[in-house]
């Protein structure tokens, strides 16, 4: 990992500050960049109940989950750990997972480390966001473009996403 030589200075963003992206079907605001933090990259989520992105790995990242507000499932390797907020994951890289959001209003902070490489593919499959809202539902992207676009920012994908069973 190679940590960011340049000189930092004191950073604070507020609930409605950061870059924001609609990213497919979810509300993605950059909290912290790696250019700034010099170590992670600090990304906030919202999106609707029983959102979930595919299963997938980092060749060069670490990723942390803390649920800020709401539930959310992390799915590392064969195992669900479904946490309330204040709780938090691990993937370290490598390690396959995905995450599912477990109630309505649900809030995601996703921690990379170092993240830079996230950051860009964020920007690649998403869109800049026109106002600071979960976006209307998205159709399904081409999971082959989605996968090579993922492939060249060191993210493998590996399997669907895990959505919830009817009941």
């Amino acid at each position: 990992m190679t940590l960011s030589t340049s000189p930092l200075v004191s950073l604070s963003r507020g609930p409605e500050d950061g870059e924001a992206l609609w990213i497919l079907g979810g509300l993605y605001t950059y909290k912290g960049v790696f250019a700034e933090t010099g170590a992670y990259f600090a990304c906030e989520v919202k999106a609707p109940l029983g959102f979930a992105i595919p299963v997938h790995f980092h060749d060069d990242e670490e990723e942390g989950f803390y649920v800020a507000r709401g539930e959310a499932t992390i799915f590392l390797e064969d195992e669900a750990r479904r946490l309330p907020a204040g709780g938090f994951a691990l993937a370290p890289r490598g390690v396959r997972h995905a995450f599912r959001l477990e109630a309505a209003e649900t809030t995601l902070l996703l921690l990379l480390s170092p993240g830079s490489k996230h950051e860009a593919l964020f920007r690649e499959i998403g869109s800049a966001a026109p106002r600071r809202v979960v976006p209307p539902p998205a159709p399904p992207p081409d999971a082959a473009r989605f996968a090579e676009i993922a492939g060249r920012h060191g993210t493998r994908i590996v399997g669907p996403p895990p959505f919830a069973k009817e009941r």
